[in-house]
């Protein structure tokens, strides 16, 4: 796959924007509980994990830089920001610590290009304590300058690959995917795909945040997953995702979308499990991990009462890429409206108890440089 189409793919990979009835703003509650719980979690995490003597000794007049990678639209990202700083001037106390009286905060909101941030900057408080800036681009490469990042953030984004493996279109592959849209129920092969890309993935995240990152510096990260021993397949994600896919199949057999199309796509999407993340993260030598954690939040039945509003969501994240991929030949009113039917009809809809989907709350510290020199 050359760059253009790697570039055009990953435009197409944007949460739908704007105020209306697909926007993703509109249609994501599951996702800001999650946020919701995770900011629990940093209240709790900063105050044992920050140096502020660190944090002091990086500048005369710092400016702490906070980055929100994959913000989406910003309702979520902006409380996220908020609550980081407000964090941060409980702990200075600028009053009593008068190296912090001159404090400044720059808040990096970061999606793909074709994000809308102009809903994002028109959720922006009237007042806030911060200068604001938006930086497009993949979170998988550099995108801010060395050393001048000191805490990130990210949630519900790093289960988006670069792009889904090219392994999974070849048919003369082990890894070759046939119909499915996703690896759920999918031989090893491909399987093994999809664990490799995110691997790669994880990796070169973790390498451009390591070059902007301050010396001790703390990335927040909350990642959807699985529980160890338990395949994907079992888990809602996964159940969602086919049962999807099986609607696409279901149209490519009337001839509404042609076959070919429908073996041509995977969605770049992968969510591992507690041990993967370990071990992934543990190959990157820029990186100690301070805690993984399991959050408690809002279930997904809970957030998603009804098949129409389970299709919604996924509509939500999906449209754009379904869209670049299929073009006009694919019916989005009639993939969802078949999607809503197959939802209400489905075992993890029926009985949301028996399937197991856990987000991951992950803090991890920039080691010294010094450290990376040895």
């Amino acid at each position: 796959m050359d760059d253009e189409t790697k570039m055009s793919i990953a435009g197409a990979m944007a949460m739908n924007g704007g105020n209306g009835h697909y926007d993703y703003a509109r249609n994501s509650s599951y996702q800001k509980g999650i946020a919701v719980a995770a900011m629990v979690m940093i209240k709790e995490a900063l105050p044992t994990t920050l140096d502020l003597n660190q944090l002091s000794s990086s500048s005369p007049n710092p400016v702490i830089g906070i980055a929100d990678f994959g913000c989406s639209t910003g309702l979520t990202s902006v409380q996220a920001i908020k609550t980081i700083i407000q964090c941060l001037l409980d702990l200075i106390n600028p009053i009593e610590q008068p190296q912090f009286r001159a404090l400044e905060f720059q808040a990096i909101f970061n999606d793909l290009p074709t994000n809308d941030f102009c809903t994002l900057f028109a959720n922006l408080p009237e007042k806030w304590r911060y200068y604001a800036m938006a930086v497009p681009g993949t979170f998988h490469g550099r995108l801010l300058p060395t050393a001048s990042l000191h805490l990130a953030f990210s949630s519900c984004a790093l289960h988006w690959l670069s792009q889904a493996p090219p392994e999974t279109l070849d048919k003369s592959s082990r890894a070759w995917n046939r119909d499915r849209i996703c690896y759920a129920s999918s031989p090893a092969g491909v399987v093994g795909a999809y664990s490799a890309r995110f691997e790669r993935d994880m990796e070169a995240f973790l390498s451009a945040r390591a070059e902007e990152m301050v010396s001790e510096g703390l990335i927040f990260m909350v990642m959807s997953g699985e529980p160890d021993l338990v395949h994907e397949s079992q888990t809602t994600i996964g159940l969602e995702l086919e049962l999807l896919g099986s609607c696409l199949v279901d149209m490519a057999k009337t001839g509404i979308v042609s076959n070919a199309k429908v073996e041509s796509f995977n969605l770049p999407l992968y969510f591992l499990s507690e041990k993967e993340l370990k071990q992934v993260i543990g190959l990157n030598r820029f990186f100690n991990i301070e805690r993984i954690q399991t959050l408690s939040h809002l279930k997904m039945d809970a957030a998603f009462s009804t098949p129409d509003s389970r299709s919604l969501c996924l509509r939500a994240a999906f449209e754009g890429l379904l869209l670049h991929h299929f073009g006009d030949e694919l019916m989005i009113n009639d993939l969802f409206h078949r999607y809503s039917l197959k939802v209400a009809k489905s075992p993890f809809f029926l009985k949301p108890e028996s399937h197991e989907t856990i987000t991951f709350f992950v803090v991890l510290k920039r080691k010294m440089y010094e450290e990376n020199m040895r």
